[in-house]
């Protein structure tokens, strides 16, 4: 990043560093109702700390802030502190959040983010406007939709992304030192949630892209029959593969594997909720492999973990990132929302798909995870079958 770039972002790295500091008095808000749209009950005393920054700031600082802005900003960085996937959501992104639908346009990247960091790309859409613009896996995103990145959570980030047809994301890239200012079209990129191939002479490919409800029963109707007698196993394959829905990635589980304990969400004070896989396993005796990428996140997690455990199935690929929780939203008055981890997933092991994600047990580097190199790295697995 040169310095002209990097001056222009001071502010906004200032006001973060401030939200942070502050967070910690923000708890009392929270316990007490102050939210937006909360109850108003009288604040307790450490609230007095965050009346007198407020007021400092107010009255002494140098330049006059909006104090409904600033109060976003503190917000915003309580909660996206919490984990990866809990997130703030303003007033615009909440109503976005609800209303998508799963065909969203988007520009072919794929995401990882840390509190106070800036959004990685962990792997880009073979043929999307990302790949043709030269957005690189490794790259970061200092600005997505022309707002600082790094106070974003994951959530805000891939709202911005997506949008409702091919109008172009401003995204301004830091690779290395270099930084680029790229608008990026964005693409229908998946119309269905899934694509099955066959190729002479290979094995079989189901590539999953979202996990979306009714996509087992989909499978069951058009994959398992076209897989009957046929030689050369199959490929699951789940890179890339981020949203969708916990319950479905258990029914995809079930088409390779049954369990009656197939391992549980925990949430808080010991609350547990079980999950099973209790049908006949239409694909049991289909030799399989399974791919993995950094973006194999979620629902497609816990569908590899547990086909990884219950039916020592290998994974190919790279680690996963161990983002398996069920999120629940809030919303709140004034129409923004909170997005909060209120469970993980522990496998039958009791191991916990959070924070800990799959390790392949044939793991391809960073720098190698194209197609022609997980091939190779399958085919013996699926001759010793």
């Amino acid at each position: 990043m040169d310095l002209r770039s990097a001056m222009k972002d001071v502010p906004r790295y200032r006001w973060f560093l401030w939200a942070a500091f502050v967070g910690a008095a923000l708890f009392f808000v929270i316990r007490m109702g102050l939210l937006p749209g909360g109850g108003g009950a009288q604040a307790p005393k450490g609230f007095d700390l965050l009346e007198s920054l407020m007021r400092l700031i107010r009255n002494d600082y140098l330049e006059e802030r909006d104090p409904v802005a600033t109060s976003e900003g503190t917000y915003r960085g309580l909660v996206n502190s919490l984990d990866p996937l809990s997130a703030y959501l303003p007033k615009e992104l909440a109503s976005a959040f609800k209303a998508r639908t799963g065909g969203e346009t988007e520009p072919g990247v794929v995401v990882l983010k840390r509190y106070a960091a800036f959004p990685q790309v962990v792997a880009v859409v073979p043929k999307s406007p990302a790949e043709a613009a030269g957005v690189k896996i490794g790259d970061l995103l200092s600005g997505v939709a022309g707002k600082s990145a790094l106070d974003m959570s994951l959530a805000e980030v891939k709202l911005l992304l997506q949008g409702h047809g091919p109008e172009p994301v401003k995204l301004r890239v830091l690779r290395g030192n270099e930084t680029f200012e790229l608008d990026v079209p964005r693409a229908l990129l998946f119309p269905q949630p899934f694509l099955f191939t066959q190729a002479a002479g290979q094995p079989a490919v189901l590539s999953v892209r979202r996990v979306v409800p009714g996509l087992a029963a989909e499978l069951k109707r058009t994959v398992v029959p076209a897989l009957k007698g046929r030689a050369g196993g199959l490929v699951l394959d789940l890179r890339s593969a981020q949203d969708g829905d916990m319950d479905e990635a258990a029914k995809l589980a079930n088409l390779f594997v049954k369990a009656a304990d197939a391992g549980r969400f925990e949430g808080r004070d010991g609350d547990r909720t079980a999950v099973a896989l209790p049908d006949e396993p239409a694909l049991q005796a289909v030799p399989l492999v399974i791919w993995t990428d950094p973006g194999t996140a979620g629902p497609a997690e816990l569908a590899a973990g547990l086909i990884q455990e219950l039916r020592k199935t290998k994974l190919v690929g790279f680690a996963t990132p161990g983002l398996v929780g069920r999120r629940t939203l809030f919303q709140l008055d004034d129409g923004s929302a909170v997005l909060l981890i209120s469970s993980v997933f522990a496998l039958p092991s009791g191991r916990k798909l959070w924070d800990d994600g799959l390790k392949p047990e044939v793991p391809i580097p960073a720098d190698k995870l194209d197609e022609k190199t997980y091939l190779e790295k399958s085919l013996p697995l699926l001759a010793k079958r």
